[in-house]
């Protein structure tokens, strides 16, 4: 029992250090054709972000996180902040149809949609080391013409076909969103020679996705790295914006992950839309009200600061009925560099 709590003491005092301006960055591409499985584009078709670490990303030019601390203020326990790390991203999200050459607005299959966003997350360490906080803000604009320019220049590179209907996307022209999540996590296991942990999490948001979840997420092979700086359970399409955590004594990582997800969701903005009306959207009735994810991946060492992650992500169908009733395969591609 002492060397399982000396391994979390450990990891929890290896940490990104916020007394630096930039203390790591993480660049992020989502696309469903990394998940393999031949010619596919649909659905939640890709994204990328940009994540930064260290007091740049709590005190630097359009910080969110003022207002996040004055939400965690009221939310997160005051003992539970025995330790603060911050980050910030800027991204992209977009979904389509399966049939993206069609101009036409096509009322049996999933919108398109796309998101455009600013958002600062914060991980709160409890005192134990073994429960942590994470929550994040994100404000962003739906709808935007942008989306769909990057989405056909990303296809004439790769001689794909053009995507046609983005006219007919969600807030088509653009509309205002925003939306906070908080998490609490728990390490469940932690093997002190740094091979094995596995953590629970449970979850809740409210904006433009409002849902509650749980999920049990683990990593086997050699980490040096804090059990709370890695957490794939809090990808909701794209990754959460998560403090980049340094290593507790620099030691190469290489290691495996899985995780399991169960989501109540109440609104999704990119199915429903918002307060304009847009030429395909769902009601709530049209949607599963539970969601399954599942998900797989790797870490890396590629040089001594730097490590690349891949990960598969499955989810169930979010619509009931119809061409859209269908599950999503995605994979994502990190790349992360401690300064």
């Amino acid at each position: 029992m002492s060397l399982l709590a000396s391994s979390v003491q450990a990891q929890t005092v290896s940490s990104a250090d916020d007394s630096r301006d930039l203390s790591g960055v993480r660049i992020q591409v989502d696309n469903d054709l990394f998940a393999g499985g031949g010619e596919r584009d649909r659905d939640y078709t890709g994204g990328m972000a940009i994540t930064i670490s260290g007091r740049e990303a709590r005190d630097g030019f359009a910080s969110l996180d003022p207002v996040l601390g004055k939400i965690d203020g009221w939310l997160v326990p005051e003992s539970a902040r025995a330790e603060v790390h911050h980050a910030r991203q800027a991204g992209l999200m977009a979904f389509t149809p399966a049939d993206i050459e069609s101009a036409e607005a096509l009322q049996d299959d999933r919108p398109y949609a796309s998101l455009l966003f600013l958002a600062n997350g914060r991980v709160s360490v409890d005192v134990d080391g073994r429960n942590a906080w994470s929550s994040n803000l994100t404000v962003g604009v739906l709808g935007l013409t942008l989306s769909g320019r990057i989405h056909s220049e990303v296809h004439k590179l790769t001689g794909s076909d053009q995507p046609r209907g983005y006219d007919n996307q969600i807030s088509a022209g653009g509309e205002p969103t925003a939306r906070y999540t908080l998490a609490r996590h728990h390490l469940l296991v932690a093997n002190p020679n740094g091979t094995l942990d596995v953590k629970t999490t449970v979850q809740g948001s409210v904006g433009y996705l409002t849902e509650a979840s749980a999920s049990i997420s683990m990593r086997v092979g050699r980490f040096d790295s804090p059990w709370w700086g890695f957490a794939p359970e809090l990808t909701d399409y794209i990754g959460a914006p998560l403090p980049v955590a340094a290593r507790s004594h620099g030691r190469p990582e290489i290691y495996f992950f899985t995780g399991a997800r169960v989501k109540a969701r109440a609104y999704n903005a990119f199915l429903q839309g918002q307060f304009r009306d847009s030429p395909v959207e769902y009601s709530a009735s049209d949607l599963e009200p539970m969601v399954l994810e599942l998900w797989a991946g790797f870490v890396t060492q590629l040089f001594e600061q730097t490590q690349l992650s891949y990960t598969v992500n499955y989810q169930t169908a979010e619509i009931r009925d119809g061409d859209a009733s269908r599950d999503s395969v995605w994979g994502a591609v990190q790349l992360t560099h401690s300064f």
